[in-house]
């Protein structure tokens, strides 16, 4: 049986937007603790295996010690092979960080945009890849090649883009891997991952999805793919996964329809028993989007949720309510609030969303100001 782990973009060194500074660089500090979490879990649990599908580092911004302390992680796991095929981010170029530094011998890289065959013969394993070689990659490098071997565990180390037919980031179809016969397609460049394998005839392949979400485009927990695979002469009679869990944070995002909120009390308690019901705590960097007609005098500041912040590690509210409008009230109505109504009543029933949008949220605050509420404070 022959243990493989399947990672990607993992993005070392990218800069995080998180709020404050000083959480940028706690995050940014995070994704380097998730990754020797990853490399724990390897040695703890006798790993045979690694592919690294693209995008391990984030070349413009990799700093020495970042470099070093993957040398020392993968020195430190003499007895696994870790396969890196290069990625549109950590590209391998003569000035990337692949060809300055020297890798510990169980590192294996490939450097060319064809496809190359690392063949681990004790473990009955062949892992081919390609690299990509600058940031765009037109072609899918892997169409049309068949591994050597079939009594081999015959496995590809794969960035591209799935399903992106004209991406330049290594465009790949189902029948590319369909037709290939590798066991198991080690995808990555998609982020967000997939839960469950695919399998196309007799190919797994799934992406890993990255090992630390950076914003709201990347909710979800992340981790890797690990797999069990054996192989009797040319039939795969074992191929079993799980998905695991390194992520020290995870980005969600919740909708809540506010409809009738006339203040902040009928707002907050549905917030955080939002927060309560889905178990989301100090590992959460959470955005909630606030839905639904509300009063209009109704002026939700963001400064009200600051008792629900320590609920969370990172706290975002997005105002996308609007003003339920008594409409008949406010055309009929003698006083400087009709006349204001009026003055908007244009834009408020334009054809372009934008203006609609300013339009609405003018008259919110219009409204609530002439109301004698705090505006200021949003």
């Amino acid at each position: 049986m022959v243990k493989v782990l399947h990672c990607a973009d993992v993005h070392l060194d990218a800069p995080f937007v998180c709020g404050s500074a000083s959480k940028s660089e706690l995050r940014r500090n995070e994704l380097l603790a998730s990754f020797s979490k990853m490399m724990n879990y390897v040695k703890m649990n006798g790993i045979d295996l690694v592919l690294i599908s693209g995008d391990l580092f984030e070349s413009e911004n990799v700093t020495r010690d970042t470099a070093a302390l993957v040398q020392r992680e993968f020195a430190d796991n003499p007895r696994c092979r870790f396969v890196i095929s290069p990625g549109n981010h950590d590209p391998y170029t003569s000035e990337s960080v692949y060809a300055k530094l020297e890798f510990p011998k169980n590192v294996y890289i490939f450097k060319d945009t064809s496809v190359s065959c690392f063949s681990f013969e004790d473990i009955n394993v062949d892992v081919y890849g390609y690299a990509f070689t600058s940031k765009e990659l037109s072609y899918n490098p892997f169409k049309n090649v068949r591994p050597r071997s079939n009594s081999k565990i015959n496995l590809l180390c794969a960035h591209g883009d799935l399903n992106a037919s004209g991406s330049v980031s290594c465009p790949i179809s189902v029948d590319d891997i369909r037709e290939s016969g590798f066991d198991y397609v080690a995808l990555g460049h998609i982020h967000l991952g997939h839960e469950i394998p695919e399998k196309a005839n007799d190919t797994f392949y799934a992406y890993s999805g990255c090992l630390e979400g950076r914003d709201f485009g990347e909710c979800g927990i992340k981790g890797a793919f690990y797999w069990e695979f054996e192989k009797d002469r040319c039939e795969l009679t074992k191929a079993e996964y799980k998905k695991l869990r390194f992520c020290k944070r995870r980005y969600e995002i919740e909708k809540i329809n506010v409809f009738g909120a006339k203040n902040m009390s009928d707002i907050l308690p549905r917030v955080k028993a939002c927060i309560e019901e889905k178990g989301y705590n100090r590992d959460t960097l959470l955005r909630v989007v606030l839905e639904g007609d509300v009063s209009p005098e109704l002026v939700i500041s963001n400064s009200a949720f600051s008792m629900l912040e320590d609920m969370v590690f990172y706290l975002e509210i997005k105002n996308k309510t609007r003003p339920f409008l008594n409409i008949e009230s406010l055309e009929n109505d003698p006083t400087i609030r009709g006349a204001f109504y009026e003055k908007l009543k244009p834009l408020l029933e334009s054809e372009d969303e934008n203006e609609r949008a300013l339009a609405y949220a003018s008259l919110k605050y219009g409204l609530s100001a002439l109301s004698g509420n705090n505006v200021v404070d949003y």
